[in-house]
């Protein structure tokens, strides 16, 4: 081993002697100072090296190669004389642009918060909340995650300002809103990809149903003697989940109606909480238990993720019912409901669909 010992001897001392390279270079050109960038120092090709500042690029250059600083020499000097996109805060804020996905076309300008304790404190709390779990300060943990919660929601109350300016012009001779909804909205396709990430989860957890009812029949009701929940407690579920989303659509067409929106929204939370009670009580009063069996654990286990979807919609029920209430929620400042609308109806379509498995394929099973 007297070889392998040498070799691996001489590659510590050659990562040393990179780690002091990197330090001594570091000394030598620290600067104290943001103000004066080092600038392209490794005449790179990329965009990170365009000159920065504390609020980033002075301009916003469109970008068609690779290389760009490379393809085009003047590059980095006309982003820093401003003649290109979003050369200044035309809405007198902090600001940013949203372009097409593919093309990177700029569509809208994003008014975004500006500096607040309320994000810090939301990352602060969030962080202790799952480092107090794993040395299992369970309430405090909890305590920390409901500050985080509140915190969240605080800063959140930020970010949708509404039409509250005209289009801008943002140089290029292109003049842009300030203020989309619907599925031209970045936060409407934000939704949808969380949506996709939950129904992946849930997918994984009916392939787990399936898996176990191959391995483990004999906890499956009909083999181990169970009884099933009465069709009545699946049947008001399903029910009251189908009159919550019909009530968030409908509310979605009175936003003008301030009063009627709220009541309505607060009909199909109650309608939303009510369709996951059913459920569990069914199950409960049943006799099913989830430390009985495999079977049962799965069942609580859909219950629990469902659970965790109502949970996350009457929070953002609650939201939206107090943004109508600040008069911050109309027919066309409406990127909250929409956000709101796209989560209920696919808690509520989860919701059916975990019905369907947990009612439906233990009777066809047998």
């Amino acid at each position: 081993w007297e070889w392998y010992n040498l070799v691996s001897t001489m590659g510590a001392f050659v990562v040393a002697a990179g780690v002091l390279v990197c330090l001594v270079d570091l000394a030598i050109n620290f600067r104290f100072s943001s103000s004066k960038p080092a600038g392209n120092v490794w005449r790179a090709g990329t965009l990170e090296w365009l000159p920065n500042h504390a609020y980033g690029t002075r301009s916003i250059p469109p970008v068609s190669t690779l290389k760009p600083l490379w393809d085009d020499a003047k590059l980095a000097g006309d982003v820093e004389a401003g003649r290109y996109y979003l050369p200044g805060a035309p809405t007198g804020g902090r600001e940013t642009l949203v372009t097409s996905a593919v093309e990177a076309i700029p569509q809208y300008v994003l008014q975004v918060p500006g500096p607040s304790w309320r994000s810090f404190l939301a990352a602060v709390f969030t962080a202790a909340f799952f480092l107090l779990l794993t040395v299992k300060l369970v309430t405090l943990a909890f305590a920390c995650g409901a500050v985080a919660l509140v915190m969240i929601i605080a800063w959140l109350w930020q970010t949708d300002p509404g039409l509250n300016h005209p289009p801008v012009d943002i140089g290029g001779g292109m003049t842009l809103p300030v203020y989309v909804t619907g599925n031209t909205s970045h936060s409407w396709w934000a939704m949808v990809i969380l949506l996709l990430v939950a129904a992946s989860l849930f997918i994984a957890l009916v392939f787990s149903y399936l898996y176990i009812w191959t391995v483990s029949p004999e906890v499956w009701p009909a083999a181990a003697g169970l009884p099933m929940p009465a069709t009545l407690w699946p049947a008001a579920s399903a029910t009251a989940f189908v009159l919550s989303s019909a009530a968030v659509m409908f509310a979605g067409r009175m936003l003008a109606r301030n009063w009627f929106v709220r009541l309505v929204m607060l009909l199909a939370c109650c309608a939303l909480a009510a369709a996951l009670y059913f459920e569990f009580h069914g199950q409960w009063e049943s006799g099913l238990r989830p430390s009985a069996s495999s079977y049962g654990a799965l069942v609580y286990t859909v219950i629990a993720v469902e659970g965790q979807l109502v949970l996350t919609a009457l929070i953002m029920g609650l939201y939206t019912i107090a943004r109508n209430a600040s008069g911050m929620l109309s027919p066309v400042r409406r990127a909250t409901y929409d956000n709101t609308m796209l989560f209920w109806h696919y808690t509520v379509g989860q919701g059916l669909l975990g019905l369907l498995i947990v009612h439906g394929f233990p009777r066809i099973a047998g």
